[in-house]
């Protein structure tokens, strides 16, 4: 859930996209199917369980850093960096090589790997082993690159927009009268050195306040919002067949997954 200036927004091309919460429910599935495959060739494998650390954003339009930061509760305490990671991240299992040939198809866990033999032991081994196999059974292997294009070229377009262009005029005059010379909100973390810490300091805290403080005074995540949303509702009408195939592929893949869940 969105919180701070972006609670409550959302954008017409982020029900084309995949959700981290989608993509958590395909992995899970896809890690027993996974391990089911690779029982079948003799290897008893435990995959780490998938969705132990949300990243900060829901989808590939990263709402709540869009127009910059956001969050005044999470600027106090953490400037313009990100909260601190405290999930216990689990080892990935340690596998033979034989074993790594049958997960991937390939002699080794770099993509770029050379493809492996394709029988194991005298049995066939799928083309792109057991992962791939696993992803084509949901029907998970689906290309987002459409939706993450347009969501991009939006957020571009949108700044070229003279109602933006007023709205950041208007808020970079806010932040000089606070004693910061700075044209646009992406730039702002860049006028205080990070501690190198990890933790921000009570200048960059300082900061982040006074650059929330001035999108809330003059309004400019709102209005940037409703040109941006404007220009992705183009887009969607002129993408319409496409977009909604997408959409279609990903709930069928994600309901596939869940029954997959359940067997």
């Amino acid at each position: 859930m969105d919180t701070g200036l972006v609670k409550g927004m959302t954008l017409p091309l982020q029900q084309y996209m995949q959700t981290y919460q989608d993509s958590v429910v395909i992995e899970r599935a896809a890690r027993s199917l996974e391990t089911q495959c690779l029982a079948g060739y003799g290897f008893t494998v435990t995959f780490p369980p998938a969705g132990v650390n949300p990243p900060p954003n829901a989808d590939d339009s990263n709402m709540p850093r869009r127009y910059g930061i956001s969050d005044p509760v999470a600027a106090a305490k953490y400037g313009y960096e990100l909260p601190p990671d405290t999930t216990e991240h689990p080892q990935p299992p340690k596998l033979s090589p034989a074993a790594i040939a049958v997960l991937t198809g390939r002699k080794a866990l770099d993509p770029r790997a050379e493809e492996a033999p394709s029988t194991y032991q005298g049995k066939k081994v799928p083309k792109g082993g057991c992962e791939q196999a696993s992803f084509d059974k949901l029907g998970a292997r689906i290309d987002f690159t459409l939706p993450s294009h347009l969501d991009h070229d939006s957020l571009v377009k949108s700044q070229e927009d003279p109602r933006v262009q007023k709205a950041l005029t208007a808020w970079s005059g806010c932040m000089k009268s606070k004693g910061y010379t700075v044209a646009d909100p992406y730039a702002a973390v860049g006028l205080v050195p990070g501690s190198g810490s990890g933790s921000a300091s009570q200048k960059e805290i300082t900061l982040a306040l006074a650059d929330i403080g001035c999108k809330q005074k003059t309004d400019l995540v709102r209005i940037w919002h409703g040109v941006d949303a404007a220009i992705q509702q183009r887009q969607v009408e002129q993408n319409q067949l496409a977009l909604q195939q997408l959409k279609e592929k990903n709930s069928g893949a994600v309901k596939a997954a869940e029954a997959a869940l359940r067997d």
